[in-house]
């Protein structure tokens, strides 16, 4: 190479053919190989070489026997290649598994996390599906990704829209609980205590150790520990949501399924003192309104009343 272009090494070569390189770093491989017609031809050679090296980072490939196939091809061009040919391959391929081996460790290995911290955060997933998880909930891959189902744990809360592949199933373990899917949108939310599963669209399979049901649109089941039976029942309004959309949506909804909800949006504590109440059946929608605001208009709609103390606000 000419003493004005030492900083060009094979390392950036493969770099700036693999698409790698920053725009200074990629100018400078442009204005090195355009100076100099064997600078040119070096960079061809070392297309060529990638090009029929064909290695990509495909899930779907054993990473060990993609390269005992590629050492196999090596061993051939020796015959041929000069031995800087040679070395320029063995970088490119090293590359090239450094990226795979990146791959394995964080996506097949289990070694990535999502965290939503105290916002809620939307991920979308290697497969194209989606996660929106709520405040404080965690998401990671479990057993790989990519072998014959879609594995990841969930902690605390998420909705998900998972893109169907029937060879590959979609399941989410949470607690003693699996959710299994093949393509649909459905929440999953977990409180240490129970697991409640609330289905959007499409179809749902839930299982604990003891027992399985499949769910349907507007359906939902609850599984708390240790219970033998599973019993899914009909979900009214999509007050699941509300963490997301910011909408409190109530479609002849409990009294009480509303209350749980906005103790849970306002960190309040919302007490319904006259069980007759909790049954009672809203329907409406809530966008951006105050929680005072929100009461008024519950008890308004109840004729109720509504009492303020220092911790608790009681409904009667």
């Amino acid at each position: 190479m000419d003493k004005n272009y030492t900083h060009i090494n094979d390392d950036l070569l493969a770099k700036y053919l693999l698409g790698e390189t920053t725009v200074p770093e990629s100018e400078q491989v442009e204005v090195w190989a355009t100076s100099n017609p064997d600078h040119l031809k070096q960079l061809e050679d070392f297309r060529t070489i990638l090009e029929k090296s064909k290695l990509q980072i495909d899930p779907e490939i054993d990473e060990l026997q993609a390269l005992e196939r590629l050492n196999v091809r090596l061993q051939r061009e020796k015959k041929t290649l000069s031995y800087k040919s040679v070395l320029r391959w063995v970088a490119i391929v090293a590359i090239v598994f450094s990226a795979g081996l990146f791959f394995y460790n964080n996506l097949i290995g289990n070694k990535i996390n999502v965290n939503s911290g105290k916002n809620t955060l939307t991920q979308t997933l290697p497969d194209g599906s989606t996660a929106i998880l709520n405040k404080q909930s965690e998401l990671y891959f479990v057993g790989g990704f990519f072998n014959k189902t879609r594995n990841v744990k969930l902690k605390g809360e998420a909705f998900f829209k998972v893109s169907a592949n029937k060879s590959k199933p979609f399941i989410i373990s949470v607690n003693d609980v699996q959710v299994t899917v093949v393509g649909t949108a459905f929440n999953v939310k977990s409180d240490g205590a129970a697991v409640v599963v609330i289905v959007e669209s499409g179809i749902v399979k839930v299982n604990n150790r003891n027992d399985s049901v499949r769910l349907t649109a507007g359906e939902k089941v609850e599984v708390s520990q240790n219970q033998p039976l599973l019993s899914k029942g009909e979900n009214q309004g999509k007050l699941y949501n509300y963490y997301y959309t910011n909408e409190l949506v109530c479609d002849g909804t409990p009294l009480s399924d509303l209350v749980l909800v906005l103790n849970e949006k306002f960190k309040s504590n919302i007490i319904i003192v006259n069980p007759a109440l909790k049954a009672l059946p809203i329907s409406t929608t809530f966008k951006n309104e105050s929680l005072k605001e929100i009461l008024t208009v519950i008890t308004e709609t109840f004729k109720i009343r509504v009492e303020y103390g220092q911790d608790m606000i009681k409904l009667k």
